[in-house]
């Protein structure tokens, strides 16, 4: 009878086995990732109106001045807005709709905005410093607080109920995901050769187009993709035409991030991903090419990317080259640029305005809030 039941149960695991095996190799024949080609020696340039549409300016009003802008999120038809200490809520046309900051030691306070989502009626903000998530309504009123245990540098926007957040390389698993306010899933191991030098901060490693989430890192080629809220799976890998580093640079021993950095920029490699952003026709983002930033625009149906080294502003400054640290505050189907009012300021008497915004340009003072420049791609 033993005997019989030790075979029952070897041919259960082994049935258990192959099912397994079955489900991965059915996942890798399911499974695709596109290569998008970018050439980061183009000295190409784009002007606005070539890729653009649907141009507008909105002023925020100044009944309460900000910092630099630190994340931007358009949700609902409200513009939400971080300078890292204060929660901003502003309608489509720059009307400060509410504030919120509760900086602090205590128990519904936070020490700083590390990053925020906004979750239908509520806001998550995150907090790196003391390792907490706080939601927030749009009064400011704490609804509830969740300690992490872990710090986490950034957060996704929310699918079905369900985000991520990015620990970068602090921990085993890069991200974290939570499903319905509960940690669900760790993905993307951190590899050791990377865990010392890898976790450079930047505006943001997550966009959102429809019902997915995107996730990019400033070292690193893949782009990774959540639909529905899903677990995480490569989609996007850039290729730099020979410039990708190669992965023996990243075994060499480091000291620090600051010797890492000093050996790249003596090698003819090219790095990304940085403002990653998809829409219905259209990828952008940045790359960078012996410390140049280097646009691409990849068409989705025509499977062509187009790099450009300089991205000039024919349509509200004249003339003007955008930076592309500027260009990164996407919401779905909008592209938010933010401009300081003193760069408002200076930039009225070097270039043309275009008539449609000279009144609002010309009303900013110094000490205002920020413009902001609004765009759509071309359908």
């Amino acid at each position: 009878m033993k005997y019989i039941f030790s075979k029952a149960k070897d041919i259960f695991f082994l049935f258990v086995w192959l099912f397994l095996i079955y489900n991965c190799k059915q996942q890798v024949r399911d499974f695709s990732i596109s290569s998008i080609e970018v050439d980061v020696t183009s000295k190409a340039e784009l002007q606005l109106s070539d890729f653009f549409e649907n141009f507008h300016m909105v002023s925020l009003k100044s009944d309460v001045v900000m910092g630099e802008i630190g994340k931007l999120r358009f949700e609902n038809n409200y513009i939400y807005i971080s300078d890292g200490k204060t929660l901003f809520i502003y309608s489509d046309s720059g009307k400060l709709s509410s504030y919120f900051s509760h900086r602090g030691g205590g128990p519904y306070e936070y020490i700083g905005i590390s990053d925020f989502l906004v979750d239908n009626d509520t806001i998550i903000v995150l907090c790196r410093t003391s390792q907490r998530l706080l939601k927030y309504n749009h009064l400011g009123e704490c609804i509830s607080v969740q300690n992490l245990g872990y710090w986490a540098w950034a957060i996704s926007p929310t699918v079905n109920q369900n985000y991520f957040l990015y620990s970068g390389s602090d921990y085993d698993s890069k991200l974290r995901r939570v499903r319905n306010g509960q940690l669900d899933s760790m993905y993307l191991p951190v590899d050791p050769y990377l865990s010392k030098f890898m976790n450079f901060r930047i505006r943001d490693n997550y966009s959102w187009h429809q019902d997915i989430i995107y996730f990019f890192e400033l070292f690193n080629n893949t782009v990774y993709s959540s639909v529905g809220g899903g677990g995480m799976q490569p989609t996007y890998y850039i290729n730099y035409k020979n410039r990708n580093i190669p992965a023996s640079f990243y075994k060499e021993n480091y000291a620090n991030v600051v010797e890492f950095r000093q050996a790249y920029n003596n090698t003819s490699y090219a790095h990304g991903v940085f403002n990653f952003a998809a829409f219905d026709n259209y990828l952008m983002f940045v790359s960078f090419y012996q410390q140049e930033g280097k646009w691409t625009i990849f068409d989705r149906k025509d499977k062509i990317s187009y790099t450009f080294s300089d991205l000039k502003d024919d349509v509200y400054f004249n003339g003007l080259a955008v930076s592309t640290s500027k260009i990164g505050y996407y919401a779905d189907k909008h592209i938010f640029v933010p401009i300081e009012a003193f760069q408002v300021v200076e930039w009225r008497e070097k270039y043309r305005q275009i008539e449609k915004y000279k009144d609002m340009i010309n009303a900013t003072d110094a000490d205002d809030n920020p413009l902001l420049l609004v765009f759509d791609f071309k359908k």
